[in-house]
């Protein structure tokens, strides 16, 4: 089973390009949702960030993800805190996932993470690709899709590597700048490209 990685920024379109991927046959996993999901039935991670930040604790004792968000992303120390804490369990998780493709046959694995470089996560991948977006255009979806104000949406975009990071990090670049269903036609064109053996192999050595 081929394993592509796909990353990119908060706002450059990464999980749609994951789920067209996904309709054109391709077994997806979306890292973010692993997250939620652990979030949900992981008491041994729920413990560790409680523990870790009580401030973003509620009163009855539950975890405030919001709460959580606004901490980290105002603190790139505090962020360094929750990704050693989040990043193993996740991982752990998308193994199990990919095991489980495998057991289904599945001839191509897609992982949508926007920690797939910095977690070590891109060397299972065969193939990562980085999804870019000019910062002001990703302001504009993050402000929309989240219903957040411009200073939060500078925050979540400053905390997260700039466009360099995945041109200099990424095997393949897609470049999601205009609204519009270009992004569709160029994933349509990368995935075209992978099964017919353009695309075969890492640039990097």
């Amino acid at each position: 089973m081929r394993v592509i990685g796909i990353t990119g920024g908060t706002g450059c379109g990464k999980t749609s390009v994951l789920r067209m991927m996904e309709r054109l046959g391709c077994f997806a996993i979306d890292a973010d949702e692993v997250y939620h999901h652990l979030l949900r039935y992981s008491e041994e991670l729920r413990d560790a960030l409680r523990e870790a930040f009580p401030d973003a604790v509620s009163e009855s004792g539950d975890l405030d993800r919001v709460r959580l968000g606004q901490i980290v992303y105002n603190d790139e120390q505090k962020m360094h805190e929750l990704t050693a804490i989040t990043h193993p369990p996740i991982i752990r998780q998308v193994e199990h996932i990919l095991e489980v493709g495998e057991k289904h046959n599945a001839s191509m694995a897609v992982i949508d993470a926007v920690f797939l470089i910095e977690s070590g996560l891109d060397e299972r991948c065969d193939l990562t690709v980085g999804v870019v977006a000019p910062r002001e255009v990703r302001m504009r979806r993050i402000m929309l899709r989240d219903g957040i104000s411009e200073e939060a949406a500078i925050k979540r975009i400053n905390a997260q590597p700039d466009e360099e990071f995945y041109r200099e990090h990424c095997d393949y670049i897609l470049d999601n700048s205009v609204d519009d269903n270009s992004i569709h036609d160029r994933t349509v064109g990368f995935y075209d490209n992978l099964v017919s053996g353009i695309i075969t192999k890492k640039r990097r050595s």
